[in-house]
C-alpha cells in the first residue's frame, strides 16, 4: 500500500491471470495523536506532501533519520520552536556524532520548517540565519590512506574501499551494485539520489578484482558484509569508519573515496565534463572545485618552476 499526492490510499493487487489492479481509497484519516498545530501533526503532514513524494528515496531515508531528533518531543507547538532550541540540537549532535551529522540535520531543518512557513503552519521559521558548524565537509581520502586501508582491512571491507576509490560512486549506489550490472568490461547502474544512468568502463586493475571476486561470489550484490549478505548502506559507512578509526586513521567516510577518485580525474586533466560523466554530479559546481585545485597545483608549480631558473647575470 502507498500513498498518492493527493492522500490517496492505493493498493495494488495482483489478479488471477496476471494482471495488477489498482484500488484506490479515501484520504488517510487525520491523526488524534497531535494537536493540529504540534509538531508531530506537521511532521505527518510534510511526509504526505507532493514536495515530500517528490524528493529522491535515498533523501526521504536521510530526511527520515533526522526527523526523528525533532519526532522526540511531537507534542511541541510547531511555534513554540524557536532559533536558540535548532542551534542547542545542532550543537548536541555535533558533539554526539560530528558535524557532518549535525549539518545533516539542519539541511532537514530547513526543508520542514520551510515547508511549514509556506503553507502557513508558522510565521517565522525558526531556522533564520542559523548556520552550519564550520569544517563540517567530509573529508577527502589521500592516495597513501586508500592504499593503506586496502592492506590493513578485513577482505569485505577492503572491497568497499576498492570499489568506491575505482568508481568514484555514493554508498547508496555501491551497495546496490548487482553482479548482474558489470559485463566484464563495463558496470551500468541508475544513481538512486540523481536517477541519472551511467555506464562507467572498468579499468584494467578493477576488471581482474571484480572477475576473481566474482568467481567465488554467494551474494547477488558485488559487495557483502562479513555474513556474505548484501550491505546496509547506512551501516557500511559506519562499519567503515569504525574499522579506519582502528587503523589510526578516524573520520574518513566512504565518500571522501569518491572525492579522491574526482581529485584524481581532475589532476590528471580531466575536464568538469568528463569527471561528472564518472561520478554523475548533475550540477558541475562542485566538480569544478576539483578542478579548480588541480589547475591551481599546476599553475603554482609551473610558477615556480620559471623562478627557479638561473637569471642571466648582468653584464
Amino acid at each position: 500500500m502507498r500513498y498518492s499526492a493527493t492522500g490517496e490510499r492505493v493498493v495494488r493487487k495482483r489478479l488471477a491471470d496476471g494482471t495488477v489492479k489498482e484500488y484506490r481509497y479515501g484520504p488517510r484519516p487525520k491523526s488524534h495523536r497531535f494537536a493540529d498545530d504540534s509538531l508531530g501533526a506537521l511532521i505527518l503532514a510534510y511526509k504526505r506532501s507532493p514536495e515530500w513524494l517528490g524528493l529522491a528515496d535515498a533523501t526521504r531515508a536521510t530526511y527520515s533519520v533526522y526527523l526523528k531528533v525533532l519526532e522526540a518531543v511531537p507534542h511541541t507547538p510547531v511555534a513554540n520552536i524557536t532559533r536558540r532550541q535548532i542551534l542547542e540540537i545542532r550543537d548536541a549532535i555535533a558533539t554526539k556524532r560530528g558535524v557532518g551529522a549535525s549539518t545533516g540535520f539542519l539541511r532537514t531543518a530547513s526543508a520542514l520548517f520551510g515547508w511549514a512557513l509556506d503553507r502557513e503552519w508558522i510565521a517565522h521559521s525558526p531556522m533564520h540565519r542559523v548556520r552550519p558548524i564550520p569544517g563540517g565537509s567530509l573529508p577527502t581520502w589521500t592516495r597513501q590512506q586508500a592504499h593503506a586501508a586496502i592492506k590493513g582491512l578485513p577482505h569485505h571491507l577492503y572491497r568497499v574501499v576498492f570499489l568506491a576509490w575505482h568508481t568514484g560512486q555514493r554508498r547508496t549506489d555501491l551497495a546496490r551494485l548487482r553482479w548482474s550490472d558489470y559485463d566484464g568490461q563495463t558496470i551500468r547502474l541508475v544513481q538512486q539520489k540523481t536517477g541519472q544512468p551511467l555506464a562507467l568502463p572498468a579499468s584494467a586493475e578493477l576488471r581482474a578484482e571484480l572477475d576473481e571476486w566474482k568467481r567465488a561470489a554467494t551474494s547477488v550484490t558485488i559487495l557483502a558484509d562479513a555474513k556474505g549478505k548484501p550491505w546496509d548502506a547506512t551501516y557500511l559507512s559506519s562499519a567503515l569508519g569504525r574499522a579506519m578509526a582502528k587503523l589510526g586513521m578516524p573520520g574518513l567516510n566512504v565518500h571522501g573515496l569518491r572525492k579522491l577518485r574526482a581529485t584524481e580525474l581532475a589532476d590528471s586533466g580531466a575536464t568538469t565534463h568528463e569527471i561528472a560523466a564518472i561520478t554523475g554530479h548533475r550540477t558541475l559546481s562542485m566538480v569544478a572545485h576539483y578542478t579548480r585545485s588541480a589547475d591551481q597545483e599546476r599553475l603554482a608549480n609551473a610558477a615556480a618552476n620559471r623562478l627557479s631558473k638561473p637569471r642571466q647575470k648582468r653584464r
